[in-house]
Order: C-alpha cells, then structure tokens, then sequence
C-alpha cells in the first residue's frame, strides 16, 4: 500500500471507493426515514454520485495515457462509450417492449420469457470462454493492425473453432436440465438459441480487434431491431446478428474452410480459462436462475450489474488503450534505452495501471451508490436485493479486473485460481440462500458471495502488486523463460 501514501490520485479514488461502498450499505436503513410515497429526496440523492461518476468519466486526469496532446475529446470518448455499451442500451429498451408478446407464448408448457432469459445469462460466460481460442489465432496480427490479414486469419480458423467449441453447450445445459426439468422441447430450444449465440458472439471478435466500434453497433442494432419487429421468432436476432458481420467480412469470406484448426487440447486449455476467468463477473446470474427456475426480480438484479458494466467497459474503451501505450513505451525502454529511462518507463506504466484499477473502482462505486438510490425510489420492497446485488457485482467487476491485469503481464494460473474459487463459492451461495434467517433468498447469497470476494479482491491485489510493482522484470523473465 506504500503507493496510496505517496499518489494523491490513488488516496482520492480509494475514499470515494470506500465512502460509495459504505453508503450503498447504509441505503436500505436510509429510505426507511421518509415517508412512504416522498420519493423526490431519495432520487435527487442518486443524481449527485452519478453526475460525479460522469465527471471522473468525461476527465479522468490520469497522467499518461493521454500524454503529447493525445487526449480525445469528450465528445469521442462518450461517442465511443454508448458504442461499446450498445448492446447494453439497446436489450434495455428492447425487452420491456416485447416481453408481453414473448409471454404469450408458451414452449412445452414453459413461457418463452424463459427460455430467452435462460439464454440471455447463460451467453455472457460462455462468449468468455469460446471467443479466447479465436484471439489466440489472431494475437500475433492485432498489434500491426492489418484489417485484411485480420480478417483472412480470422475466416480460416472461425469456422473450425466454432465446431471445437460447441462442447461448451453441455457445460450450460446440462445443469439447466437437471435443476428445471425442462422437456426435451423445451431444452432443444434452449440448445439452439445457444448454439446461435456462440455463432454470434464469435463473429463479433473481428469487430472488436479491429476496434471498430460502429460495426459493433450495427450488429447489436441488427440484434435488437429484429427482437422488436418478431419478438416471437426467437432464433431471428443472433441470425440477423451474426449477418452484419458476415457482410463486413466481404472478400474475406473465401477463405473460409475447415482445413485450419487449433489442437484440441489448446482448444479445450482456453474454453477451461475463459470459463473460470468469466465466472466471476457471470455465473452469479446463471446460478440464481438455476436455483430459482428463473423465479426471480429480474429487474433488480440486472439493474445492480449496470454500474459494474458501464465501469468495466469504461476501463477497455478508455483506459485500456493508456495502458497499451505505457507498455509498448516499456518494451521500446527495455530493447534499446539505458537503465535510467528503464525505471522511469516502469515507475509510469506502474502508476498508469494503478491509478486505472482504481479510477474503475471509484467509477463503479459512485454509479452503485446511485443506482442503490434510484431502486429505492422505484421498489423499495426489493431495495435489499438490489443493493446486495450491486455490492456484489462490484466485488465481480474489481475481481475480474486485476485477474485481467494479471493475465495481461503473462501470469495465466492465478487468474484461473481466483475464478475457480468464486465459482465454488458462487454455487455454495446460491444453493444454500436459504439459510441465512433474514437475508434468506438472492439477498442473502449475494452478501455471502460478496464478503467472500473481498477476501478474494486482496488476494488478487497482493498478486497485482507483485507483478506490476516492478513490471520491466517480471516481462523480461516471462520472455526469458521461453527461450
């Protein structure tokens, strides 16, 4: 903690961490001091931590990413952001449309709002894990940023891997079977939205090494707009999906074939680490629906994960890029420049990916305080629920995140570690949410679920600042150990 004495930055993003966690808890006690129906005070209460987020957001004063002028405007940066976020916007808007059309059909007995909602949390984690295989053939081109090389490699090997990754299906259903009973109808149907995901979410990885953030959007848009036109055709929007990108594509298309492929086993090593890596910030949902048969508040518990969304996000479209150029200034210090530039290259690198993690972590707990406030206003019946939820998931983000970071600088096992622990926890939680007295049910898992992942969030840290408090040499014997 030697950094937080001496970066005032980091002390500041670390007491707006604590004070947005710590008032988040006090929430559910707090809206019982006004009288039922005087909801004004409580939603005036939550615009202050948002418009705070939105302003560490639009200026994040981190010295480094931004250095010689390189800084983009506010305007881009927000542009960017509701780019990346499209899918988030758009499914938001979308679902409370169609979901009285979607309920009125039935599939074997089983509303078809389930079987969708069964989808929409079982595809997060799985597009984790069966998208890992396809950065691995793509990562020795990401950095020259040859959109035709990119894309002849990526149509070689896609529809192999595709085919090598739908064992990951089992994995999901499987459990969903076995906990709701579903009829063979029912889990075909399920099996089939999967196997249409998985087709989606791996065309989108092009879109997304290529940074192209319009493109992303379309095929969120695409997804969305066929939702809203035949919400009762549910096999329509990862079909209308994946064709944006099929068009994009263009002459790339006439290298696709099955002759290239990635061994099994390199295969299945990535499908096992994207799953664990996943679970932390995905599992939680896909087990509460499990445990539940998908009886649960729904809107509460997709409302507490948006703060960790939106900073989890911020971090990749904003953050992420300053951090690249700190290392890419390292790699250039460690092959040509004296021992002095070395350490004052490795001191901002440190201090960028520092101050990143927190900037974060300041962002999603600003956001938490406001949403905890804004579902107190709207439903204070499930105000526990929400706020559980929402603590919870910032634990997720923040895990998820240095996890990240340290399989970012080469150390693959750690990570893996962390997420087989909170999957163990996870699932221990959600099982038994029914013994905890009063905070019986979701809330009560969530809390379990989040003490547990603060223990795992200092674990994490202590391996982060092992790693990166002196990153020029733990890079250089990453490269050294391969010779």
């Amino acid at each position: 903690m030697k950094f937080l004495l001496h970066d005032s930055y980091a002390r500041q993003m670390s007491m707006i961490i604590v004070l947005g966690l710590v008032l988040s808890a006090l929430v559910p006690f707090a809206v019982q001091l006004f009288p039922a129906g005087l909801d004004l005070p409580v939603f005036a209460a939550a615009a202050l931590p948002l418009l705070l987020a939105l302003a560490l957001i639009v200026r994040p004063g981190i010295a480094g990413p931004h250095r010689n002028g390189n800084r983009p405007a506010a305007e881009r940066l927000g542009a960017a952001l509701l780019l990346y976020l499209s899918p988030v916007l758009l499914l938001n808007i979308v679902y409370p449309l169609v979901s009285p059309s979607m309920a009125a059909v039935d599939v074997d007995g089983v509303p078809l709002t389930l079987v969708v909602l069964a989808s929409s949390i079982t595809v997060p984690w799985m597009a984790q894990a069966a998208c890992l295989p396809i950065y691995r053939v793509l990562g020795d081109l990401m950095a020259e940023r040859n959109l035709g090389a990119i894309t002849q490699r990526f149509c070689q090997f896609w529809p192999m891997i595709f085919v090598q990754s739908l064992p990951l299906i089992a994995v999901f259903a499987v459990p969903m079977w076995l906990a709701t009973g579903w009829s063979a109808t029912v889990m075909l149907d399920y099996v089939i939205l999967c196997v249409l995901h998985l087709l989606f979410v791996q065309s989108l990885v092009l879109a997304n090494v290529a940074n192209r953030r319009g493109l992303w959007a379309i095929a969120w848009s695409g997804y969305a707009a066929a939702l809203f036109v035949a919400p009762t055709i549910w096999w329509l929007p990862p079909l209308v999906g994946t064709l944006t990108q099929l068009v994009a594509m263009r002459s790339g298309l006439r290298h696709l074939g099955f002759a290239q492929r990635l061994d099994m086993r390199v295969i299945g090593l990535d499908l096992v680490r994207g799953l664990l890596m996943g679970a932390v910030l995905w599992a939680d949902k896909f087990a509460l629906f499990v445990v539940t048969k998908g009886d649960f508040h729904v809107v509460a518990v997709f409302a507490a994960m948006l703060p960790a969304v939106v900073a989890y996000n911020f971090y990749f479209v904003h953050l992420a890029p300053g951090v690249d150029r700190a290392l890419g200034s390292l790699h250039r210090d460690i092959a040509e420049a004296p021992i002095s530039s070395l350490k004052g290259s490795s001191r901002r690198l440190t201090r960028v990916v520092d101050r990143s993690v927190l900037l974060t972590g300041a962002i999603a707990a600003l956001l938490t305080l406001s949403v905890s406030l804004l579902m107190a206003g709207f439903d204070p019946l499930h105000t526990l629920l929400a706020v559980a939820a929402a603590a919870a998931s910032w634990g997720f983000m923040v895990l998820t995140l240095l996890s990240y970071e340290l399989d970012f600088i080469g150390e693959k096992t750690t990570p893996q570690i962390l997420g087989a622990a909170h999957l163990a926890v996870c699932i221990l939680a959600f099982v038994a949410g029914g013994l905890f007295g009063p905070l019986a049910g979701a809330a009560g898992s969530y809390l379990l679920l989040g003490a547990v992942d603060f223990i795992l969030i200092g674990i994490a840290w202590m391996f982060y600042k092992h790693h990166w408090s002196q990153p020029e040499y733990t890079l250089f014997w990453r490269h050294a150990t391969t010779w």
